[in-house]
């Protein structure tokens, strides 16, 4: 049974001060817990239906990490409104940057959490390794963020740092997604060893970063639609240049 300290602490991880003070968030569902469990993330505590318990056994390698619970007492510590069977706490993962010769990702202000774990998951399928963020992006180990990105937060290092000293040492080409001023996607030849910036969802990039690029991109409109979600952006800015 869970104590009223164990449902406090855990609840207590939905707010951001909480998971920096801790250095642990929360993943919820089977299906992300799986990955987990095939991940390198340490894990401090399994809260499980008897039932996943039964059914995930020979994946469980420390069996005191895992504690049996009630569907009731997984309903008070979960934040999804149809909580799911498991709900793991984990620790942060320690970051390191990396040098890298191939294509990056920054994102200037991204504030969604659904489309900033879309765009990790995003990352992920593509092969980069790491992401490069502004400090003022929405919370990687923000529980929507964990849902969305689907297990690919546990394989992409995510990066909170000051963009324009970032970009100012990089030695690889800069492009920045931008709509005026720029370059089609779809006819520029440009490197595959460069780093490509998305902009908050309303606002695009921010003057500063955008001065900062060698070069301005855009995705061709061939319809009426105003404008593309950032995710999907990123999606079809790094399936071209990829390609590159």
């Amino acid at each position: 049974m869970l104590s009223k300290q164990q449902i406090k602490i855990i609840r207590g991880l939905q707010l951001k001060k909480n998971r920096m003070q801790s250095g642990l968030f929360i993943c919820e569902g089977a299906k992300i817990v799986h990955e987990l469990l095939h991940s390198s993330l340490k894990i401090n505590k399994i809260y499980a239906l008897k039932e996943w318990i039964i059914k995930n056994e020979g994946f469980l390698g420390d069996k005191n990490i895992v504690q049996e619970i009630s569907s009731n007492e997984l309903l008070q510590i979960s934040e999804l409104s149809t909580p799911n069977e498991v709900l793991a706490m984990v620790h942060i993962p320690e970051q390191k940057l990396q040098s890298t010769s191939k294509l990056g990702l920054a994102l200037d202000s991204i504030r969604d959490p659904g489309n900033l774990g879309t765009i990790i998951r995003i990352a992920d399928w593509y092969g980069l390794s790491q992401l490069i963020c502004s400090e003022d992006c929405a919370d990687a180990y923000n529980a929507k963020v964990v849902q969305a990105s689907m297990g690919s937060l546990f394989r992409i290092q995510i990066h909170y740092l000051p963009l324009i000293p970032y970009l100012k040492n990089l030695k690889t080409p800069i492009y920045g997604a931008a709509l005026n001023n720029s370059e089609n996607l779809h006819t520029f030849k440009g490197k595959k060893s460069g780093t490509l910036i998305i902009g908050n969802e309303s606002n695009g990039l921010s003057d500063e970063v955008l001065a900062a690029c060698d070069v301005r991109l855009h995705i061709p409109r061939f319809g009426k639609a105003e404008s593309l979600n950032a995710a999907i952006a990123t999606g079809i800015f790094l399936d071209t240049m990829i390609k590159w």
